[in-house]
């Protein structure tokens, strides 16, 4: 009974203080095993990794308490395990020491091994406990001196330390250090496990703190050969977001399973990176969690353990397991695993099977430099092999040189193709010569051994006719027009649009025989667009009405500056009120009222349009608050001076507005008063950014979220601009889809609704010279994002610099502000432990981390990633006690990783 008593003591000691927990994958973080040790903590890395190797592990809670102080009876058990040799306790011998050398029962097995291993040595220790009467000796703190003996001992350099006593440290302080401890500070500095805490102090009485004994045990590790458990080393063959397979010294190749929280540090860097910046073929180190599966990888050697050989393939022997490459003169064997096959890609990057792969090729050949008979890890085929169909749109086409650059309609990337001299091009079943192929087409191909043989024109880009107007019949929906002096006709399109320089949606009534024009088809081969190309409309803005002429239609203004213009009206003057077309006989009391404001557009001495004014939009340049004047930019040529004396104002997301809030630079609307003289009414234009939250289709309303959680209605006038992402026209139901909305009001009011375009996924790879970042969605498709060359990147709500803050497996929103300027909105990780769904309502509960935690309930958007790894979980499949990593966006979690 006594030693079952003394085992489960032992255990105590050697387990429950040190651990308090079991590892597991549970409780792991890519970020660090512990909840206290926060990412780029300065000693992450070296936390991870012992805790892993079993060496110094946390504490209760899932803590590591890095600041707490090492105790000697502590920094010894750490020695022990740290030299391998910890299993070497005999928890049940009879243990006997000095009484000035007090230690916790259930540490004394172990200082007992200690003392046998030669890194305590009991008179060096009742001496220093005789010298601190009143402290006990095992839970006193270890100092940094005190622990640079032990570890320099630990690695077997006691002997060197000893030659090295009479020699001075480099230290300012060096008089402060034990005279008995230099030679063992000397021989920790010159290994370079050791430094001062600072350049010339090296602190030798401070106690070492948990983080510290992790960072000097972890360096040391280098000095000692020991095999902990869990812990290989090899030649990184391949790797994916789940696997690593490794080429051990022996020759053996085995495949580990890559846990999702694994920690992954680059050759010399302390900082956590992407599996993806390891050198392949590079010496890695691996640490397995409990399950079997690797939490920790190091890259200890970047140098690749291969040999290069290039030459022409000649034959496949897939019976001998055999490649034979042609290299100069002489063909040369090289042999391969038939049970790990080379990894074969060809000069795109596409995998080629082994079956698939072609002779009389040149080849580059990777063989292994572990094997004494080396096998071949990989080989590149310097041209394309492969076979393939696709669909996308034409890029970049050059019927001289075959290059061909096709945007997938799939994934958004762009490839380049070569393109057969002999591919057949076909439009509408007939073929087509290769010119006839546009940039813009939408195409469907054929690819065999890495050329496109065929090619099918899906739909052509939008081409174009020019011509001279000659008539169009609303009726008939026909436009006719002659070219080449050869009288023409195509068919409108129902929402043909019209497009005149200077004139403001124009329509079919403004257009005039005569008129050059540019006629748009779309795919139906119907006119989308005529855009004039021959007659610009000038503009008068505020032009005083000085008479009409009615018999003659001549209409008599002056401009601002007084010059005078006798203008004509005829069939096809436009009128309106407001907006409101008006009628030439509804016009005339309009424009026979001398002094009345009014804007004219005008080509030669026709008149185009004439607007009767009640309001002004424009750009402010100037608001002397004094003086009480508006001075608005209308365009590029014409501004005006509006007075006003108590104009009512209004300014979205404001309160009591007065003219005083009006800014240079802001976009208004002026509504006028019955004179024209004066401002009754500034409307100032600002956008905003909302989260869709239902429409109401018979009541043509819609409610959205503002950034501060309070939900508004609009109902909304005939007029409100509704759009898609890219600017088109599009119904009130059309907007269900968007999670995001742009809101653009004059004053409180609504006018322009559009859907933003919302991406958010975990990023692959960031290309800083191309603006641009490749990101992998919850559906598993990688897309490649332009993000422009000054995006706006936000993490925890601080504006981060540049592009390069963006790192792989990051999770990311990409999207368009209200104003149209690119967000990258970084979405930091909140890891918690999950405790119980609530199905019905969408909410999850995780188990609280103190008892004063209140973040621990939370809502779970209905489009939210579930998954661990690339399995698609739902809220069912989670269980108590999963760990889970949280993402969350406005208030709401868009994905669970487990």
């Amino acid at each position: 009974m006594k030693t079952g008593s003394k085992w489960v003591s032992g255990m105590v000691a050697a387990s429950l203080l040190w651990t308090g927990m079991t590892w597991s994958t549970s409780t792991v973080s890519a970020a660090s095993p512990f909840s206290d040790v926060k990412a780029n903590h300065w000693a992450e890395k070296h936390i991870t990794k012992l805790a892993l190797q079993g060496i110094l592990k946390g504490g209760t809670n899932g803590k590591f308490n890095p600041s707490n102080a090492v105790t000697r009876q502590e920094a010894v058990i750490i020695a022990l395990r740290f030299m391998g040799v910890a299993d070497e306790v005999k928890l049940s011998d009879v243990l006997v020491f000095p009484s000035s050398l007090v230690i916790k029962e259930d540490y004394k097995p172990y200082i007992k091994l200690a003392v046998q291993k030669k890194i305590l040595m009991i008179d060096e220790e009742v001496a220093l406990a005789e010298k601190e009467q009143g402290k006990e000796w095992g839970k006193s703190p270890a100092t940094r001196e005190w622990m640079t003996r032990l570890l320099v001992r630990a690695i077997g350099k006691d002997a060197e330390a000893k030659l090295a006593s009479a020699q001075a440290t480099s230290f300012g302080d060096d008089a402060k250090i034990d005279v008995k401890l230099k030679g063992y500070v000397n021989v920790a500095v010159s290994s370079g496990l050791v430094t001062g805490v600072t350049a010339t102090k090296f602190d030798p009485l401070a106690s070492v703190t948990r983080e510290m004994a992790s960072t000097l045990f972890s360096r040391a590790e280098s000095k000692i050969e020991v095999a902990y458990s869990g812990q290989v080393n090899g030649v990184l063959l391949s790797s994916s977001a789940t696997q690593m397979t490794l080429l051990h010294s022996d020759g053996v190749v085995k495949d580990y399973k890559l846990s999702p929280n694994a920690s992954i540090y680059g050759f010399g860097s302390d900082q956590i990176t992407a599996l993806s910046n390891l050198k392949q073929y590079g010496e890695v180190f691996l640490v397995s969690y409990s399950d079997g599966s690797i939490g920790y990888v190091e890259q200890t050697n970047e140098t690749a353990k291969v040999k290069t050989y290039e030459g022409t393939l000649t034959r496949v022997s897939t019976s001998l397991n055999r490649l034979t490459v042609l290299i100069g003169e002489d063909s040369n064997y090289y042999y391969y695993d038939p049970q790990h096959l080379p990894a074969i890609t060809d000069s795109n990057g596409q995998a080629v099977a082994l079956s698939d792969l072609p002779v009389n090729v040149n080849v580059k050949i990777l063989v292994d430099a572990v094997r004494t008979d080396g096998k071949i890890v990989s080989v590149a085929v310097k041209q394309s092999v492969t076979n393939k169909s696709g669909a996308g749109t034409v890029s970049s086409w050059n019927s001289a040189t075959h290059s061909l650059q096709v945007k997938d309609s799939v994934t958004g990337n762009i490839e380049s193709l070569a393109v057969n001299v002999n591919a057949i091009i076909k439009k509408d079943g007939v073929n087509i010569a290769s010119e006839d192929m546009k940039v813009g087409d939408t195409i469907s191909y054929e690819v065999k051994t890495g050329s496109v043989t065929s090619i099918v024109v899906t739909k052509s880009q939008k081409s174009t006719i020019s011509g001279v107007l000659n008539a169009i019949d609303k009726t008939d929906k026909t436009i006719q027009f002659t070219l080449n002096n050869n009288l023409e006709a195509e068919y409108l399109a129902d929402n043909v649009a019209v497009k005149i320089d200077g004139f403001a949606e124009p329509t079919l009534d403004d257009l005039y025989k005569g008129d050059a024009v540019t006629l748009t088809l779309n795919d139906s081969g119907k006119v989308s667009l005529i855009t004039v190309t021959g007659r610009t409309v000038k503009s008068l803005v505020a032009a005083t009405i000085n008479s009409y002429v009615v018999d003659a239609k001549t209409l008599i203004v002056f401009d601002a500056a007084g010059t005078k213009y006798n203008l004509d009206v005829n069939a096809s003057t436009r009128f309106d009120l407001n907006g409101t077309k008006l009628t030439l006989d509804a016009a005339i009391p309009f424009i026979t009222a001398k002094g009345k404001k009014i804007n004219i557009g005008y080509s030669g001495t026709n008149v185009v349009y004439v607007s009767i004014i009640a309001k002004y939009s424009g750009t402010v340049t100037e608001n002397n608050t004094s003086a009480k004047t508006l001075k608005l930019a209308i365009d590029s040529t014409n501004n005006i001076t509006i007075g006003y004396s108590s104009p009512i104002v209004e300014i979205y997301g404001q309160n009591s507005e007065t003219y005083s809030d009006i800014r240079i630079g802001d976009q208004v609307t002026v509504l006028l008063n019955a004179f024209q003289d004066q401002a009754a009414s500034i409307l100032v234009q600002k956008n905003a950014q909302f989260e869709f939250v239902s429409s109401d289709l018979t009541g043509n309303k819609l409610r959205a979220k503002r950034a501060d959680g309070v939900v508004e209605e609009w109902t909304l006038a005939s007029t409100v601009a509704l759009q898609d992402e890219n600017g088109a026209a599009i119904a009130l139901n059309a907007l269900n889809s968007a999670s995001l909305l742009n809101v653009t009001f004059q004053g409180n009011t609504p006018v322009k609704i559009k859907a933003v375009s919302v991406t958010y996924g975990r990023v692959l790879s960031v290309n800083t010279a191309n603006a641009s970042i490749d990101i992998v969605t919850s559906l598993g498709v990688a897309v490649t994002k332009p993000v422009g060359t000054t995006p706006i990147i936000m993490r925890d709500n601080v504006v981060l610099s540049s592009l390069t803050t963006v790192q792989p497996d990051d999770r990311v929103e990409i999207r368009k502000d209200e104003n149209d300027r690119v967000v990258i909105q970084i979405v930091p990780v909140l890891r918690k432990i999950f405790w119980y769904a609530e199905i019905d309502t969408r909410t999850i509960n995780v188990k609280k981390e103190t008892l004063t935690d209140t973040n621990f309930y939370f809502t779970v958007h209905p489009t939210a990633y579930i998954h661990q790894g690339t399995t698609t979980l739902s809220l069912a499949d989670l269980r108590n006690d999963d760990a889970i990593s949280l993402y969350i966006l406005r208030g709401k979690v868009v994905e669970i990783a487990r």
